[in-house]
């Protein structure tokens, strides 16, 4: 296997000290939950504007970007850095197929989400994003390719997604459309 220079460098500053384990392991593996909560935060303080077509690409945003996710790990094997090097992660880390990552993935498209809910907190998400990335790379989970395969997923899959033609009618806001369901269903 070639040498992930960005990888073996990052993990090399996580393993500096305590201090920049810490931070590893909170980017690694608690940085994405933070960034679930602000993303429904942001999509509940957004919900007024919410339409059917706007639900409907997310769902279709997040349900594909994990299919494709899935079945790209079937196809591209890279096994995990802490595997191949044979060091302990700096975390618990499973022992399956590094790529893609799952939390990369899951970070890329709650961002790409974010530009269908509210842009002006796109840049922080992006961020996020990155910081992610760093901080999975960081504690030995993945390689370069891993979470860099996550973004690119997620950017083709927000693009079609985006390009899709969906029905005027579903513009209208999602809160009239339960409305109506509701009342005909009472």
């Amino acid at each position: 296997m070639q040498q992930d220079v960005l990888q073996q460098t990052v993990e090399a500053i996580a393993r500096t000290d305590g201090v920049t384990r810490i931070i590893a392991i909170f980017l690694a593996a608690v940085l994405v939950f933070v960034m679930v909560g602000g993303w429904l935060l942001i999509a509940y303080q957004e919900q007024a504007r919410l339409t059917v077509a706007t639900l409907v690409r997310l769902a279709c945003l997040f349900g594909f970007s994990y299919v494709v996710g899935k079945v790209l790990g079937h196809i591209v094997i890279d096994p995990r850095p802490y595997i191949v090097e044979h060091v302990a992660p700096l975390m618990p880390v499973a022992k399956d197929n590094g790529f893609p990552s799952d939390h990369t993935l899951l970070a890329s498209a709650l961002t790409a989400g974010t530009l269908w809910l509210n842009r002006r907190w796109s840049v922080l998400f992006v961020l996020g994003t990155i910081l992610v990335m760093l901080g999975r790379l960081g504690v030995g989970a993945h390689h370069t390719l891993d979470v860099m395969g996550s973004v690119v997923i997620v950017m083709v899959v927000s693009i079609i997604v985006g390009l899709v033609p969906l029905p005027s009618r579903w513009n209208c806001s999602w809160r009239v459309v339960a409305q109506r369901v509701l009342h005909s269903a009472g």
